[in-house]
């Protein structure tokens, strides 16, 4: 019913307006208005509030990507990727020699920005150390083992030379060895197709240094590292024992033939080579120089890598100098 005024309008009013205040205040106490809106006092209508949003922290600010692109993928790390650069820095390797177990080593860091150039100058250096040092770990074993530490991703890898060079041990803190038996035998390999850029990746590493050191008398152990990783110790005799096995030693020098002689030149010229690489140079039948070379094997003076090359034994290369 609609009342146009008059005293009978203002009647009404007077009887409708405290229930419907009433109603209004209790169901705003029930309802409470949200955040943003405020209701004043008096009557007044609600009126809008600014709030500012809560300041995100660091954990909730994302990089501003343009429209189209995706959000940029995190850095890759050597510990992500092993085809990263090797590390530099405080976590470049390091090699620790030591001149006396009471006095501090010498530590040299070796920093390189590619990973064949790191395996090479690591190589070279620890080689060199022990040598000055008056030890006499081969340089085959040496590489081999460096080779390996691609598989740690050269994560945080302490090279220790100890006991006049008769003693290095190589320290990283990667994935580890979990079957270290397992590990020294040709075949396993947990290399990945991105590390098979730099080394072979065939399971011959470990191998070729056990055999390696086994015609010297030579040590090679495997445990696990502080805090994770792998521990590589090479282990070799003292001189006095290599001097007394040579005064023992019954059997006189080996008799070569002309062509063996030639084989050992070649192999000290190539490193490592094959019977097909040796026949090919030699002019001989692949047949012939693979008899060949099994011959030098026996006799001590090459040694086998796994893959069917062969290379110098200290023993072979010993006898070349006697031989030049």
């Amino acid at each position: 019913m609609r009342f146009s005024g008059g005293p009978l309008a203002l009647a009404v009013s007077a009887i409708l307006q405290p229930p419907m205040d009433s109603f209004l205040d209790r169901l705003l106490a029930q309802e409470p208005a949200p955040p943003s809106v405020a209701r004043r006092s008096g009557g007044e209508p609600p009126t809008a509030i600014d709030e500012a949003p809560p300041r995100p922290g660091p954990a909730d600010v994302e990089a501003p990507t343009r429209a189209g692109e995706d959000a940029p993928a995190p850095k890759a790390t050597l510990t992500q990727d092993p085809s990263a650069d090797p590390p530099l820095g405080p976590g470049a390797p390091r090699i620790a020699i030591y001149d006396t177990l009471t006095s501090p080593p010498r530590v040299v860091s070796v920093e390189e920005r590619d990973i064949p150039g790191l395996i090479a100058s690591l190589a070279e250096k620890t080689y060199h150390s022990c040598r000055e040092q008056g030890g006499n770990v081969p340089f085959t074993v040496i590489n081999e083992l460096i080779e390996n530490l691609i598989h740690a991703f050269f994560c945080d890898v302490v090279i220790t030379i100890l006991d006049g060079g008769r003693v290095v041990r190589i320290s990283d803190h990667g994935p580890g060895v979990d079957d270290k038996d397992r590990a020294f035998l040709p075949g396993f390999t947990t290399a990945t197709a991105d590390q098979r850029r730099f080394i072979r990746g065939v399971g011959s590493g470990l191998p070729i240094a056990r055999e390696s050191l086994g015609f010297l008398r030579g040590a090679i152990t495997v445990e696990d590292n502080l805090g994770g990783g792998a521990v590589v110790t090479i282990k070799m005799p003292q001189q006095a024992i290599l001097e007394a096995d040579a005064q023992t030693a019954a059997p006189a020098a080996p008799q070569l033939s002309t062509r063996q002689k030639k084989i050992l030149v070649l192999l000290m010229e190539l490193n490592v080579a094959g019977p097909s690489a040796i026949a090919k140079e030699l002019g001989v039948a692949p047949a012939t120089a693979y008899r060949e070379l099994h011959l030098l094997e026996k006799m001590g003076l090459v040694h086998s890598r796994g893959d069917g090359k062969r290379a110098l034994t200290e023993e072979g290369m010993g006898l070349l100098e006697t031989l030049f």
